[in-house]
């Protein structure tokens, strides 16, 4: 399961952009008892929007973050609907040196006929605002000077993990880097190289269970079964691909020849037990003819009134 979510998170890197947005995590904190989970839903939903909308892609477990605490404030009745306010508070910081860059709030209201479709309508109005937009961009600013400074640092770090064949890590580290770093390009050219490598590993680890396999048992059946899905898992950029192909047609050259000569052998098997049983069943018939003709020899009693017919 690890090599096939690798192999997605690295074949979508082989399509990436030549440029990297920098990457906010949403977080959602909440003092309402009883919020469910479409409301968390529809809460980091917003924050995704906004993240977007201020030009930077939205992330799961990075280093810098964009939060948001939802409190309730009043309930009113108003005829029979319930109208539900919020205050949502924003802040936006470095969340593993735990450093605030800013923080702003908004109130949202939200109407419907019972308490929780209020609460789902007013956390559906959570939108930017002027106050927001400024202090996302003042952390923006700040974000660039981070990995301006600690980017050389980070392509180290990624250096050892992929000396470690720590291949995930790696490309976690590297995709954090901005565009607007100089040593963005540095870093897509590493990840770059990650792909590349990662992907001859795997497949040469591939190759050589499924050569394994088949060296143990060469023949149609399980082993021919399980070498061909294994070498077809390899791709076709990978360095020992021209490798898997040619086991790939010896296999098939193998099957096929053993599945012919055994489709030959059994319909010649089959041929002749028919064959056998023709000729049993005829002599069969044979011994019958005799035993009744001895029978007749010893047993019958011959009368002649033919002779009076003439």
């Amino acid at each position: 399961m690890k090599k096939r979510i690798f192999a997605a998170i690295v074949a979508a890197l082989a399509f990436l952009p030549s440029q990297a947005q920098i990457m906010l995590t949403p977080y959602i904190e909440s003092t309402i008892n009883g919020l469910n989970e479409n409301n968390y839903t529809i809460a980091e939903n917003r924050l995704r929007n906004i993240i977007s909308s201020n030009g930077m892609a939205s992330g799961y477990g990075g280093r810098f973050a964009l939060a948001c605490k939802i409190t309730a404030l009043q309930r009113e009745v108003a005829g029979t609907k319930l109208c539900q306010r919020l205050e949502i508070s924003f802040a936006i910081g470095d969340n593993f040196a735990n450093a605030c860059f800013g923080s702003t709030s908004i109130e949202c209201l939200g109407i419907g006929n019972t308490e929780g479709q209020a609460m789902t309508a007013a956390i559906r109005n959570i939108k930017s605002t002027p106050q927001l937009k400024a202090i996302v961009a003042q952390a923006k600013q700040r974000i660039i000077d981070y990995y301006e400074k600690n980017g050389p640092s980070i392509i180290r770090k990624a250096q050892g993990l992929v000396t470690a064949q720590q291949w995930e890590e790696a490309l976690y580290e590297l995709t954090a880097i901005p565009e607007e770093c100089s040593c963005y390009k540095q870093a897509l050219d590493m990840m770059d190289n990650i792909y590349k490598k990662h992907l001859d590993h795997d497949a040469a680890q591939l190759l050589s269970q499924a050569q394994a396999i088949w060296s143990a048992d060469p023949n149609p059946g399980w082993s021919a079964d399980r070498a061909t899905e294994l070498l077809g898992q390899i791709d076709t950029s990978a360095e020992c691909y021209p490798q898997a192909q040619a086991l790939m047609k010896k296999i098939h050259n193998r099957v096929k020849n053993v599945t012919e000569r055994e489709y030959a052998d059994a319909k010649a098997k089959e041929q002749a037990e028919m064959k056998a049983t023709v000729a049993l069943e005829k002599a069969r018939i044979e011994a019958c003819r005799d035993v009744a003709v001895a029978y007749a020899k010893r047993k019958v009693t011959v009368n002649h009134y033919y002779r009076t017919w003439f």
